[in-house]
């Protein structure tokens, strides 16, 4: 898929729509978000249409990452930001709501009131192992519940 004409994406991407760009090549553009989380919110999208992470071809996919490993460089040395915030989602459920893939770079300040959205908690082996099991379509092991 190279371009899809309904594509808010495919159109910055393709010149027919405004955005802020920071850096473009021949993989992908990144231009600032319209609704930024922080100082240089940033997205990256590969030139070629992809839907989502479970869309994309491998290659198109490495190329994205070096290109957002450019730009998050850029922001690095433009803002000196205390860390680096790298987000991708996919699909509704996942929370993507711009349905061409993109990876979002926000810089990070201390104190700077951004969260998790979720409070990761730390599980068991047996839980663990069980997921595996399931993911690899292996046996649980003996005891563990589906």
């Amino acid at each position: 898929m190279d371009a899809d004409a309904s594509c808010p994406f495919c159109r910055i991407v393709s010149g027919r729509a405004p955005a802020h760009v920071l850096y473009a090549d021949d993989a992908a553009v990144a231009f600032l978000d319209r609704a930024p989380l922080a100082e240089g919110h940033t997205l990256v999208v590969p030139r070629r249409h992809s839907r989502d992470l479970l869309d994309v071809d491998p290659v198109d996919a490495g190329a994205l990452m070096a290109s957002a490993t450019r730009v998050a460089r850029l922001l690095e040395d433009a803002l000196g930001p205390d860390g680096m915030t790298l987000v991708q989602t996919n699909r509704a459920a996942g929370w993507q709501s711009s349905f061409h893939l993109h990876v979002h770079l926000v810089p990070r300040w201390e104190g700077d009131g951004l969260v998790l959205p979720g409070r990761p908690e730390r599980t068991s082996r047996e839980a663990l192992a069980a997921t595996r099991a399931r993911i690899l379509g292996r046996p649980r092991p003996p005891g563990v519940a589906p």
